[in-house]
């Protein structure tokens, strides 16, 4: 996307984007209803209009995307409403007919869809991408010394549960055999990832600039609205909420790199910190993904901090050339990306007494359903 495009324009790509993560030639058919929705919006001149007028910070695209399924689950409109699952139903039929009824009912309640816009801000919790970041601390060090965990855009504070879930990396089992979501990420390529070993959380926060309350019933309707109308992921989102609620963890209210050193000056001295972003950093401008390594780097002087990062290359969009945690990448992925799009880069950057070491460990579907590990193993 050019710097020059216009605001409706660079909207419109956003929607469009996402309708081309979700339309892979392996998607399966659950995923056409979302690709469908994000086409629609990104069609709807008269919507991209509106949302033009919505700060870049708003995500526009995919807050409108989040107030269309709120107010369809909400009224039920027919026959829209029959395309969208609800949490423990199966994923509905899809068709042709979706298109008409979805433009339709865009262009009948435009007023409505930005009154919740301007309500609400876009929280995605996709709980699937913690099997990626899990991945990522278990490839970052020993899992036997009690660690600090900090997650940066928590929102509901799903990150904050990873060590309560149950894995199925490529077939490996591993977390608590009697956990209530066991999340599955398929494994791509040759390489194989280390099995998903975490050391002990003894102390968790998250922040977030609107965190949302679990127990509050309006709260997580709205979550539920901004999860992709897939009728797996509202099952573990549904299912992650509800482990949330059993064991609250601390939320900072505040902008991220304001609050995160308070967040770091709270873990307990000596104490190793881990630090989770998961589409978070690509979302910060240059300068502040500069000023959230600086925080990092300043925390690390005294103890190791480590930062997995699961986010897009910068800048957002097809122009996407850079880590956000400045990590060297070959250029065949970075062609990958341009080309073809729409992924994840992981990667874990550690601080540690003056050291600075940064590792490319993989590349991951932006919903947590597949992994490439690409960190060769030692030796």
């Amino acid at each position: 996307m050019a710097v020059t495009d216009s605001p409706v324009e660079q909207v419109r790509a956003q929607a469009l984007e996402v309708a081309a993560g979700w339309s892979a030639a392996d998607a399966p058919d659950s995923w056409r209803l979302t690709a469908a929705l994000f086409g629609v919006i990104g069609e709807h001149d008269d919507l991209l209009g509106r949302l033009a007028g919505l700060p870049s910070d708003r995500l526009p695209a995919l807050l409108a995307s989040a107030a269309v399924t709120f107010l369809v689950r909400r009224d039920r409109p027919r026959p829209l409403a029959g395309y969208f699952p609800q949490p423990g139903a199966a994923q509905p039929r899809f068709d042709a007919g979706f298109g008409p009824a979805a433009r339709a009912f865009i262009s009948a309640r435009l007023d409505d869809i930005m009154a919740e816009c301007g309500r609400h801000r876009y929280q995605m919790n996709e709980v699937a991408r913690c099997a990626q970041i899990a991945l990522g601390i278990a490839a970052a060090g020993p899992a036997a010394e009690p660690a600090g965990l900090a997650d940066l855009g928590t929102g509901a504070g799903l990150g904050l549960q990873l060590d309560r879930f149950r894995y199925l990396v490529g077939g490996q089992a591993s977390g608590p055999a009697d956990a209530p979501l066991c999340l599955r990420c398929e494994v791509r390529g040759s390489r194989q990832p280390p099995q998903v070993t975490l050391p002990p959380i003894a102390e968790r926060a998250g922040i977030d600039v609107d965190p949302v309350d679990v127990r509050d019933p309006a709260a997580t309707s709205w979550l539920l609205a901004c999860a992709p109308p897939e009728a797996s992921a509202l099952d573990r989102l549904a299912a992650a909420i509800e482990l949330a609620r059993r064991h609250p963890a601390p939320i900072l209210a505040g902008d991220v790199i304001e609050t995160l050193p308070k967040v770091l000056d709270g873990i307990a001295p000596g104490r190793p910190v881990l630090v989770t972003d998961a589409y978070l950093a690509v979302f910060l401008p240059p300068r502040r993904r500069a000023e959230l390594t600086r925080i990092l780097a300043e925390a690390g002087r005294s103890r190791p901090v480590t930062w997995l990062s699961l986010d897009p290359l910068v800048p957002l969009g097809p122009a996407g050339r850079d880590s956000v945690q400045g990590l060297e990448l070959p250029a065949s992925l970075v062609g990958d990306y341009q080309r073809n799009g729409v992924f994840a880069v992981l990667g874990a950057r550690t601080f540690d007494r003056g050291t600075d070491r940064g590792r490319l460990l993989a590349r991951a579907h932006p919903s947590g359903q597949w992994v490439e590990w690409l960190e060769r193993e030692p030796g």
